[in-house]
């Protein structure tokens, strides 16, 4: 007995598996016009969409800031975003202090931290990423964000106690330094119009000198702090770029020839099928 008579199974599943294909390539060979149109107007759709839809960029601002924690101020941009994709232009143009037809080119709202450290407070700032439909519009939309950073109650209400803390530190300080200076000309005076120094007038001038440096490190800091008291400071700005990120012609050309290619084998489909029930009827009917 050969081995094809002891494998009926596998020379059946054989044969099924060649009927198959060759009912397959029946199949696509009768409907062979439908498909091939099908493919052309998907080609043609997708290459409509292509040119159709507004070209899209994006871009991206570093900030830093000094009064919240970087997840505080990605959850305002998040609630920015969320105010976005509900079109309620009017809201976020009145948090932005910007005319609403900016933000019609603007389409989202993405934020991200620089370095992801779990930390209650992250000294590396994060980026806030846009995507616009006109790159002319940035540098309105950047001065709007800040000015929705800086202007919520309860930020604009820290900054101002901070500003007017930072002022009176300078002041007490210069004060302080003004004594110490005197202090100093009146121990050099006593020291030149004697002609001779105590151990304690030395030490005295040395501790003087000291604490004038100190204060005046100090104030310079208290003038630098001062200057950079906003609720967020710019590391970057957004950049115009000139290559859109979309939409992809690839992208809109196999979208089409999916869509369209499947309504048509779903037509040839139910063609064939419909087409069969007709045939097998006439037989069922005589038996």
């Amino acid at each position: 007995m050969n081995k094809d008579a002891k494998n009926p199974d596998s020379q059946s599943e054989d044969i099924d598996l060649l009927l198959l294909i060759e009912r397959s390539i029946l199949f696509f060979k009768k409907f062979r016009w439908l498909f091939i149109i099908a493919g052309l107007l998907g080609i043609s759709s997708g290459v409509f969409m292509y040119f159709s839809l507004p070209r899209v960029y994006k871009s991206r601002l570093i900030v830093h800031s000094y009064l919240l924690t970087n997840q505080e101020e990605i959850g305002i941009a998040d609630n920015w975003n969320e105010l976005l994709k509900k079109n309620e232009y009017a809201a976020l143009a009145a948090i932005y202090n910007c005319p609403e037809n900016i933000l019609h080119q603007l389409k989202q709202i993405k934020t991200e931290e620089l370095q992801k450290v779990f930390t209650p407070t992250n000294p590396n700032g994060f980026f806030i990423e846009v995507i616009v439909t006109d790159n002319s519009i940035l540098d309105e939309l950047q001065n709007g964000i800040i000015y929705g950073f800086e202007n919520s109650p309860y930020i604009k209400e820290r900054f101002t106690v901070r500003r007017a803390d930072l002022r009176e530190l300078i002041d007490k300080t210069s004060a302080e330094i003004q004594k110490l200076d005197s202090t100093k000309k009146i121990v050099e005076n006593i020291i030149g119009g004697n002609g001779k120094s105590s151990s304690s007038l030395i030490i005295d001038g040395s501790s003087i000198n000291r604490q004038l440096i100190e204060m005046n490190e100090k104030l310079l800091g208290f003038r630098q702090e001062l200057k950079f008291a906003n609720a967020i400071q710019v590391l970057q700005s957004f950049s115009k770029f000139r290559q859109p990120i979309g939409p992809k012609l690839v992208v809109w050309v196999v979208l089409g020839l999916v869509i369209f290619l499947s309504l048509a084998y779903i037509y040839a489909l139910y063609s064939s099928v419909k087409e069969k029930l007709k045939t097998r009827s006439p037989l069922r009917n005589r038996q």
